[in-house]
């Protein structure tokens, strides 16, 4: 009985589209642009509390056999009387807009729902203003909520289009004020405002203090804050910027001299609030490893250092040490490592964005204390042990095919080793041979397809750190023999020199060492006597160690990215 209810219903529809269609028993012509449409006045009631209100009243248009008309287009009013008949309209890029105003003020909720679903669809960073605007302006608030949520998820690229260098003063201030914009830097924050700023200068002239007041300095990188910032013209023409500037500078100075306490200091603190999106787009991650007793863990954290607090993720699958971790593509690699001793050739892979472990195939060989690294997209594995000898091979990952394919062997065997990439070059630092500890290096050039020495550590080091700032390699702790290291060197590669700089605020052998937001940090590993939480970050300004924060998880030989 209720399938035959449907067909009679059909029947009945498609019947009434026949009859509009031939203009047949129509009783009301609509006047649209020097054009008539005509239709039945109880299907439009039905559709709309607009025309049920214009033809269910006293008012004259009630017994009228024509109406007016005023303010549409004839093309978008012919579509929404079809659409009465059919309940299907053919949206497109070009007309939405158009429909949804008529669709508003007619009040055909409907046909506003297909019209805001076709735009939310299409959101992008060059048309989002526009339609959170446009959405405000004919009260879709659920369009207008996911177009502003749009807009905070992707401010660095919304920020870069004409619609944002076309806002006003205020709606600007509205958006950078905001602790819910997703960026991975405050430099990108002040970059937006710079550009705002500048696509307009002379009227906009009188905007720049209250905007540069919401954007958060203190937040900025040392370099970014005393190279761009203290340069450019709004610092050096405007007293009130300026100040902007002090407090910045005392509130990062406190880093370096723990006892500053002065007016701009105080004032800075209540700027260097951190955005809740700057937390869930960057943090530094900790995977895995070994804890007191030499405990394998499996757990997770994603740690932010500005705000200094430890969010647990999704724990591993697998419990391992000694494995390698990298990411690429907003996913975190863990490569190989061991449990319980035995080196292991397993690969999973965690989606930062959906919380899952995913497994991917397993490397050619069972490689644990293995360098791993992206190196133009690619991902390599390198080195490591595989139970019985330290390793010269390398893998590299196919994403296509899921599977490892061998690449060009190290010039020496090496386990416990550091990598990281820069320009184009895959590094592989210290490292333990299987007699001694390395203070050789290597380099793999990718259109050489082979590995090259660099100049040697002056330090002898494996289990140590690695990272790279301002296109230098940073290599620090480890152990050299029995001695846990403290010590820390930079590599120039276009001199090919090491350098030494001053030594952590601890020995750390299985660090990790990471950098976020220009920065590099130091978290856990082993001191010599026991495992570590603590986190200390490099300092540019005298070029020494500051602790700054703790992991939840004292932990060593573990991945850290």
């Amino acid at each position: 009985m209720e399938r035959e209810g449907e067909v009679l219903f059909s029947r009945l529809v498609a019947q009434m589209h026949t009859l509009w269609k031939q203009e047949l028993l129509c009783d009301i012509h609509l006047h649209v642009q020097d054009r008539v449409i005509a239709a039945h006045r109880v299907v439009l009631a039905a559709l709309s509390p607009y025309f049920r209100a214009m033809f269910c009243s006293q008012l004259n248009e009630s017994h009228q056999p024509t109406v007016t008309i005023q303010g549409f287009s004839y093309p978008v009013i012919y579509m929404i009387v079809e659409y009465a008949y059919t309940a299907d309209i053919p949206l497109n890029e070009d007309n939405v807009q158009n429909i949804l105003h008529v669709a508003s003020v007619m009040q055909i909720e409907s046909l506003e729902h297909l019209c805001t679903q076709f735009l939310a669809e299409r959101l992008n960073p060059s048309n989002c203003l526009g339609i959170r605007e446009l959405a405000q302006s004919f009260g879709c608030y659920d369009l207008q909520t996911k177009a502003d949520s749009f807009c905070e998820d992707n401010f660095s690229k919304v920020s870069q289009n004409e619609e944002f260098l076309k806002l006003s003063a205020n709606q600007v201030i509205n958006l950078v004020a905001r602790d819910a914009l997703k960026v991975r830097t405050e430099e990108e924050v002040y970059t937006a405002v710079i550009g705002w700023l500048e696509y307009a200068a002379e009227e906009r002239a009188e905007d720049m203090v209250k905007i540069m007041e919401k954007v958060r300095l203190p937040l900025v990188r040392w370099e970014f804050l005393m190279g761009k910032v203290r340069n450019h013209k709004l610092f050096t023409n405007n007293d009130q910027c300026r100040q902007y500037l002090q407090q910045a500078r005392a509130f990062q100075a406190s880093s370096y001299h723990p006892d500053l306490n002065n007016f701009a200091f105080n004032e800075a603190v209540l700027l260097a609030q951190p955005r809740i999106g700057y937390g869930a787009t960057d943090f530094l991650y900790a995977v895995g490893g070994e804890t007191t007793n030499r405990e394998l863990i499996t757990m997770v954290e994603g740690y932010n250092p500005v705000s200094n607090k430890s969010t647990e993720l999704s724990a591993m699958p697998t419990a391992r040490r000694s494995l390698g971790i990298l990411i690429v593509d907003n996913m975190i690699f863990a490569v190989g490592g061991s449990d319980k001793g035995a080196a292991v050739s397993t690969v999973e892979v965690f989606d930062i964005e959906t919380g899952v472990w995913k497994t991917r195939a397993s490397l050619c060989r069972p490689r644990t204390s293995v360098a791993a690294a992206v190196l133009e997209g690619q991902v390599f594995a390198v080195g490591g042990h595989d139970g019985q000898r330290a390793l010269s091979s390398a893998e590299m990952y196919d994403s296509d095919t899921d599977c490892w394919n061998q690449t060009a062997e190290l010039q020496t065997p090496r386990s416990m080793a550091s990598s990281v990439c820069l320009k184009n070059r895959l590094y592989v630092l210290g490292g333990y041979d299987g007699e001694m500890d390395l203070r050789s290096a290597e380099k793999l050039d990718s259109r050489l397809a082979e590995w090259l020495p660099i100049a040697s550590m002056h330090d002898s080091r494996s289990m140590c750190g690695a990272a790279v700032l301002d296109d230098k390699i940073l290599v620090a702790g480890g152990s050299s023999g029995a001695q846990c290291l403290s010590s820390v060197e930079m590599y120039n590669p276009s001199s090919d020199q090491w350098t030494v700089l001053q030594p952590l605020t601890s020995p750390r052998r299985g660090l990790g060492l990471a950098v976020i937001g220009g920065a590099v940090y130091a978290a856990g590993g082993h001191d010599g006597k026991k495992y570590l939480n603590s986190v200390e970050k490099f300092n540019m300004y005298d070029q020494g160690w500051t602790v700054v924060g703790y992991l939840a998880e004292c932990r060593g030989r573990f991945g850290f990215a």
